[in-house]
Parts: structure tokens; C-alpha cells; sequence
């Protein structure tokens, strides 16, 4: 195995948490909506719209609530739940820092145009990714093998010098796929242990 030059993470369940259950859980709670309902609009062709900064918050946002079939009167929870319901892996970033002491690090992200605000405002992430590759920027969304090899590009190394975690199983296999060396999240501890091992490799 080559040696490893860039470590790449995902930022939503990974870096970045809810503060109970999933995203698509607490949305529904804080909007006493059907979680089917709000799944639904989450896997919806309007969320990657948002993602790749096509529509605005506030344009998603309507959007959601009369697909949910809600008053426009609570938009204000769902303006507060983008931030404060949601937390960074201080452990994690912790990690982060020590992996780039001797590798490139980055972000990959499906995430709307507030991603670069929140990282900085409310989640205080600055210095510790070499590179922050988002949906919102490059118009394209995982698990398109264009953003893949885009991250790749702008890291400066082929996909087999790279490491790339993620919490959802499709973009580990397409990221596989492409050549990168993939971990599936499902704790802290066990994302760190494989890193570990592959870096060690």
C-alpha cells in the first residue's frame, strides 16, 4: 500500500452531531411532524437543490414547511435548529488536528451555502481542515464519483493515498469505488482505530 498523503471527512455524522437521534428525528420532533414526512423531504430533489446552493435557506425552508403542511410561523425552528441543535466532535477534531500535523486534511460535505459561517461561528473548525470541499461551492453532491475525484484534485494525491470517512454506506462504497481507502462511521473509536490502522499500514 502507498503511503497515505490526505485523510478526508465527512462533516454530518461524523465531524458534526445532533444533540439526540438523527437529523431527520429531531427535525420532526422540533416541528411535530411525521418523521416518514420529513425523511421524505430530506431525500427530496429540493434538499439537493440546497445543497448545491440552487435555492436559499429560506427558499428550503418554506418549501419544507408546506410540504409538511406547517405554518410559515415556524420558521424560526427550523432557522435555530440548523445550528443549535447540532454539535461538533471536539474528540474528533482533536484527532483531526494530530492527523494534519503530517498529512493534508479535508471536509467533504453535502451541505448548503451556511456551511463555511456555521464552521466558523457556532462550530469553531478554523485552521484544523487544509481544504473544505462543499456541495454548495462545487455543485455537485455524494455519491456522484465527480465530487470524489474533485476532492482528490484539490488535496493533491491519487485515491489510494487517501482515507475517506463517512456515515452512510453508499458513499463509502462509491468512494471505494473510485480507488480511495473508505471507513464506514459508526463510532468515534472504531473511525479513529481504522485511520489509525491505515495510516500505519
Amino acid at each position: 500500500m502507498s503511503k497515505i498523503k490526505a485523510v478526508i471527512w465527512d462533516l454530518a455524522g461524523v465531524v458534526l452531531h445532533p444533540i439526540r437521534g438523527s437529523f431527520n428525528s429531531l427535525l420532526a420532533e422540533r416541528l411535530d411532524a411525521p418523521l416518514a414526512a420529513v425523511e421524505k423531504v430530506m431525500d427530496g430533489e429540493e434538499n439537493r437543490l440546497w445543497d448545491i446552493d440552487e435555492i436559499d435557506d429560506t427558499a428550503f425552508f418554506t418549501y419544507l414547511l408546506n410540504a409538511l403542511d406547517l405554518p410559515l410561523e415556524k420558521m424560526p425552528i427550523i432557522r435555530e435548529f440548523v445550528w443549535k441543535d447540532f454539535y461538533i466532535d471536539r474528540e474528533m477534531l482533536t484527532f483531526i488536528k494530530e492527523v494534519k500535523e503530517a498529512h493534508t486534511t479535508a471536509l467533504l460535505t453535502n451541505f448548503p451555502s451556511h456551511v463555511h459561517d456555521f464552521l466558523h461561528r457556532y462550530w469553531h473548525t478554523d485552521g484544523v481542515f487544509n481544504h473544505i470541499i462543499a456541495s454548495c461551492d462545487v455543485k455537485l453532491v455524494k455519491p456522484d464519483e465527480a465530487i470524489y475525484r474533485l476532492a482528490l484534485e484539490r488535496v493533491g494525491c491519487e485515491a489510494h493515498e487517501s482515507i475517506f470517512i463517512d456515515d452512510r454506506q453508499i458513499n463509502v462504497d462509491v468512494a471505494k469505488r473510485v480507488g480511495m481507502n473508505a471507513i464506514l462511521y459508526q463510532n468515534r473509536e472504531s473511525a479513529i482505530n481504522g485511520i489509525k490502522r491505515l495510516l500505519a499500514a
